[in-house]
């Protein structure tokens, strides 16, 4: 499993290399970069959700016996957030930032690079199973993870929360296409090929598109005014090693199966979520901080990511 993490890892540095090299080009710059993020968000995402929940799970007890896991997930997500927020206080990070820290290094990045990944390593039938903690981590990000943006906000008004709007972006196009192939496998509908073959077809997409636009979230990141401080450090020492070993220790515990463990772990350790960058700026909090925490954790999973699948499989950790 090593070396097929290896090589997923040159397999996603191709595509991303891609996106950081086109988005270079006139026609496709920022234009291209913003097609990318909404067709896979609004599109490929739902339809990989939901043809993945109809072809994985077989019937309501399989559905049931996965939807009995959630807690694991919810509870691991909490735990790594708040040994955060301890770690920000020990580490006095900066005034103004310490909420916008934790919600950077406690976020794992699940759907565009977490699932490309534990598909290539796995194959395409782990989906379901990662599901679990791609529910747990948007959960908790719309409600949890907001509410730490909040809390940094520099604008009046904009610290106050908004339950309908946060409502809405939790039934985001990803979760319905969840929550409709979840209806499918409830109700037992077998649905006919000339529905199945187009979402199968634009699911097949989703993978290198998501690649593609790290990349050209990367282009479009003036690396220069990258605040290499000491708050950076910090947040990538929370990401890649504090929370992966209480992670690991966490899950040890759980009465779960191993390969579920693994994925669960593997999940935990993709770099900071992209679109809580997106929400700081909208908050009005650190954002600069939170880009270029995002950027960071990006560029540094390229060679964590092959490290952690050693470590799991040579010490047995699960």
């Amino acid at each position: 499993m090593v070396l097929q993490s290896i090589k997923s890892v040159f397999t996603l540095m191709i595509l991303i290399l891609t996106g950081y090299y086109f988005t270079g080009k006139k026609w496709f710059g920022k234009p291209g970069m913003d097609f990318l993020s909404k067709f896979t968000v609004q599109v490929s995402v739902p339809c990989y959700m939901f043809y993945n929940m109809y072809e994985d799970i077989d019937g309501r007890g399989a559905l049931l016996d996965l939807a009995v896991k959630l807690p694991v997930t919810f509870g691991s997500i909490l735990l790594n957030l708040a040994v955060t927020a301890v770690a920000c206080r020990l580490l006095k990070v900066g005034e103004g930032r310490r909420n916008t820290f934790v919600a950077a290094a406690g976020f794992a990045n699940v759907v565009f690079i977490g699932f490309p990944v534990i598909q290539s390593l796995w194959g395409e039938g782990i989906t379901s199973t990662g599901v679990i903690y791609y529910i747990s981590s948007t959960l908790l990000f719309w409600t949890v993870g907001t509410a730490l943006l909040r809390r940094d906000s520099r604008l009046p008004g904009k610290g106050e929360a908004n339950f309908l709007g946060n409502l809405k972006k939790i039934l985001s196009p990803p979760i319905i296409g969840l929550i409709a192939g979840v209806a499918v496998v409830l109700l037992e509908v077998e649905l006919p090929d000339f529905i199945l073959s187009p979402v199968s077809m634009l699911k097949s997409v989703t993978s290198p598109l998501a690649m593609v636009f790290i990349g050209s979230v990367i282009r479009n990141m003036d690396l220069r005014k990258m605040e290499f401080g000491r708050d950076l450090y910090a947040a990538l020492g929370m990401r890649f090693l504090v929370l992966p070993v209480v992670t690991a220790l966490f899950l040890r515990a759980m009465p779960v199966p191993s390969e579920m463990k693994q994925v669960f772990f593997v999940l935990s350790t993709m770099p900071s979520m992209t679109q809580m960058g997106i929400m700081a700026k909208e908050y009005e909090s650190d954002y600069e901080f939170a880009c270029t925490v995002i950027t960071a954790t990006t560029i540094v999973s390229m060679l964590t990511i092959p490290v952690f699948m050693y470590l799991m499989q040579t010490f047995r950790i699960f």
